[in-house]
């Protein structure tokens, strides 16, 4: 006991620092200057889509996407991991054209586990694909 004294001791005479340990998916920081405990929540890895990945993806989405007759353009920027995907149509209220696209997007994501796909579907009201997402790339688009 008398040596188990001295160690516990001996460690809190020791500077105060700081340390770090990942348990599970969080991250728990503990910082002996102030006796405080600090839990970060787990952060989603940066995903880079490589060109030959890219163009597959981009070819299944044009594919897709362009069997449903109503679909006019499709676009796609990358953005904080995420994978931007905007379906442009041009009547939003048909119950039965938005669940043919739905599928299509679940599909995509089933097909693609590792894109974090953020689908955005939205009205063309005419307009041409550049004018619907800024800095976007047209994957497809139906003259």
């Amino acid at each position: 006991m008398i040596f188990e004294t001295a160690i516990l001791a001996f460690i809190l005479a020791c500077e105060p620092r700081k340390c770090s340990t990942v348990e599970g998916n969080h991250v728990v920081f503990f910082d002996s200057n102030t006796r405080t405990i600090h839990v970060e929540p787990p952060t989603q890895p940066e995903i880079s889509i490589n060109e030959g990945f890219a163009e597959g993806l981009e070819a299944a989405l044009a594919k897709d996407l362009a069997s449903v007759r109503e679909v006019r353009c499709v676009l796609t920027e990358q953005a904080d991991g995420n994978l931007l995907v905007w379906i442009a149509i041009d009547d939003p209220g048909s119950f039965e054209i938005r669940s043919r696209i739905y599928e299509k997007e679940l599909g995509l994501m089933d097909g693609f586990p590792e894109v974090n796909f953020d689908f955005n579907l939205i009205l063309s009201m005419g307009r041409s694909p550049r004018e619907l997402a800024t800095g976007a790339q047209v994957v497809y688009s139906r003259a």
